[in-house]
């Protein structure tokens, strides 16, 4: 006899309550609201709304009044994670406490490893970086790097974070006594039980096995992956740029990161590109041209493949989770949502194997909203 206490319910309650637990990333990234969107399917391109952000004016004898104008930004919903199960007449006779330990819990903590991985992987969209490719950070000089790069981007210095992968965490520590000697970190060993790396020279580090790798280009001119300016086509505000160099060959790949010769801003490819009779005709790029770029100003893109560590602050991506239709095929189902998050429930009935099934699913979509705010971390 089926225990009457799982219900869909109920279910999707402890489900909610389980991924946000198994989230890393994704619970430091900002959520924006999507109540609003009930009903989104894959592809579909909604706005969302960020935190709104205002200017301090220097009072002198009036001021002006400043409506509340939230920031937002627009993003496709890319990715519909599911996991279906197959319930036996055992399985409903369990109490709810093994009944989430068996079916629940690990279901929901593979819907929080896509999550993670997929907003992770929007790191290629980050162009801001520091650090050596191939190389993890492991040493204080390192850490002091990664706080004056965001201090020389003028990130807010109250919550910042790192989201760093394993690699990177067992290497700083291992070689960072700073980071192991509670006594000069002033939280009395916390960070050490819990088995994370904790806030370091302000930033809260943390570790995630979701961490994505870059595999850069095949882009060569025969000394390195350079390149240079072709013909003085790029003015301030462009997205675009031509290249050129003797026996230039191979391609250039989203996410692959580059600087200009006369200009101090940092760039990440957008799109894919590949060269032929020693010329790329389009390079697509981001953020717009900061200055324009003389005519052969050499290109130098950064030549090794590394993890998308990410530091900076959580208003740099969003992640939205869409609320699910509850379908009309299925007699019992539920949708539960909270602070950002939400999971389909739907109990159903598989004619194929003859057996009940429980769906659990989340629509989601993410986007680097202020790629201001954060940078990668070579590693």
């Amino acid at each position: 006899m089926a225990n009457s206490l799982i219900t869909p319910s109920i279910v999707a309650r402890e489900a909610l309550m389980i991924l946000e637990n198994n989230l890393v990333a994704a619970n430091v990234f900002h959520r924006g609201h999507t109540e609003e969107f009930t009903g989104a399917k894959v592809g579909d391109t909604i706005t969302v709304r960020g935190p709104a952000s205002f200017t301090a004016q220097e009072f002198t004898t009036t001021t002006t009044t400043q409506n509340i104008t939230e920031a937002s930004t627009s993003l496709v919903l890319e990715k519909h994670f599911d996991v279906t199960v197959g319930v036996t007449a055992k399985d409903w006779t369990l109490e709810l406490d093994e009944f989430r330990g068996r079916v629940i819990a690990p279901a929901m903590a593979a819907i929080a490893q896509k999550v993670d991985a997929y907003a992770l992987g929007k790191a290629v969209e980050i162009y801001n970086h520091v650090g050596t490719a191939g190389d993890p950070p492991d040493s204080l000089a390192d850490l002091v790097a990664v706080d004056k790069k965001l201090n020389d981007m003028k990130v807010p210095t109250a919550s910042r974070f790192a989201i760093i992968d394993s690699q990177a965490k067992n290497d700083i520590l291992a070689n960072v006594t700073q980071v192991l000697q509670a006594e000069q970190r002033a939280d009395g060993g916390q960070a050490l039980t819990r088995a994370q790396i904790g806030e370091v020279l302000g930033i809260s580090w943390i570790m995630d096995q979701n961490v994505a790798t870059h595999t850069v280009g095949t882009l060569s001119n025969g000394s390195g992956m350079l390149a240079k300016i072709n013909n003085a086509a790029v003015s301030v505000g462009d997205l675009t740029v031509p290249m050129d160099d003797t026996s230039l060959s191979g391609t250039v790949v989203e996410g692959d990161l580059f600087t200009v010769a006369g200009d101090t801003q940092q760039y990440a490819v957008t799109a894919t590109s590949t060269a032929a009779t020693n010329a790329i005709a389009s390079v697509s790029f981001f953020p717009a041209a900061k200055v324009a770029w003389a005519n052969n100003a050499v290109v130098t893109f950064v030549a090794t493949s590394h993890q998308l560590n990410i530091a900076g602050d959580a208003r740099g991506l969003t992640l939205a989770i869409v609320p699910l239709e509850l379908p009309a095929g299925a007699a019992r189902a539920e949708y539960i949502a909270d602070r950002g998050l939400g999971v389909r429930i739907v109990y159903d009935y598989s004619a194929s194997t003859k057996t009940d099934t429980i769906s659990f699913d989340v629509l989601c979509g993410a986007k680097v909203q202020d790629g201001d705010l954060l940078t990668r971390v070579l590693g």
